[in-house]
């Protein structure tokens, strides 16, 4: 098995008095899609933060290729190759859609260039079109597609995309799943954070499964689809 490109061991968190993740482990290797998963509440935000460093872990490691990086600043792991969409997508409300993207457009850790401002264009033709608005007049779907373009522009081994299509058409949700494949079919190594059980066991090579903090499940979404038992006291399906 490949050695993880990023890795989560026995992490504990809390916010203040709440303990929120409980000796959560969760390690992502080249090229592998995972999907994590699990009801509102049960540690999915806490757990991808806490990996990027945005939450401090109590106790428990975080690894970028081996090397220690529990608590590092976030910077510093993005830096290694790591994107993340988050929940909010984080667009400069008063850039334009074109400084959103020329912002964020550099070589990957090993100096490549795959992923062009031209590229993402292409890939989101709706993005082109409002290449000079600003970042407050998109759509939500518009954000979101131009929150996964910005991360595809640091050239990543890894992209992290929480709730990739909370609240979107389902036009525009279609659009992600679209994109999420062809970052898969690119070898970028992508876990997703998403509720719709069908798209996330159809992409995923592997699902992690949290309830109160806690690993329920980690196995192929094959094993998680079989197990209606599990599905419905874990996910509510």
């Amino acid at each position: 098995m490949n050695a993880p490109l990023i890795s989560a061991e026995n992490l504990h968190t809390y916010y203040g008095e709440s303990h929120i993740l409980r000796g959560v482990s969760l390690a992502l290797t080249p090229g592998e899609t995972v999907g994590l998963m699990g009801r509102n509440g049960m540690g999915k935000s806490t757990l991808i933060r806490t990996m990027l460093g945005l939450v401090k872990s109590r106790s428990g490691r975080v690894s970028v290729d081996g090397t220690d990086v529990t608590n590092a600043q976030p910077f510093r792991i993005a830096r290694r190759g790591i994107a993340y969409v988050p929940e909010g997508r984080g667009i400069f409300a008063s850039l334009r859609t074109i400084e959103n993207l020329t912002l964020a457009e550099r070589p990957g850790v090993d100096g490549s260039r795959q992923w062009t401002v031209e590229r993402v264009l292409d890939l989101f033709p709706r993005i082109r079109e409002r290449a000079s608005n600003m970042g407050h007049q998109l759509s939500g779907g518009e954000q979101q597609m131009l929150a996964i373009g910005r991360a595809l522009l640091t050239n990543p081994r890894v992209l992290i995309l929480d709730e990739a299509t909370e609240g979107l058409a389902p036009l525009i949700r279609d659009e992600i799943w679209r994109t999420i494949r062809l970052v898969r079919d690119a070898g970028i190594a992508t876990l997703v954070v998403d509720k719709t059980v069908s798209e996330v066991t159809a992409v995923a090579d592997r699902v992690v499964v949290l309830v109160k903090g806690e690993m329920v499940f980690d196995g192929n979404p094959q094993a998680l689809l079989a197990d209606q038992a599990l599905m419905q006291r874990t996910l509510g399906v």
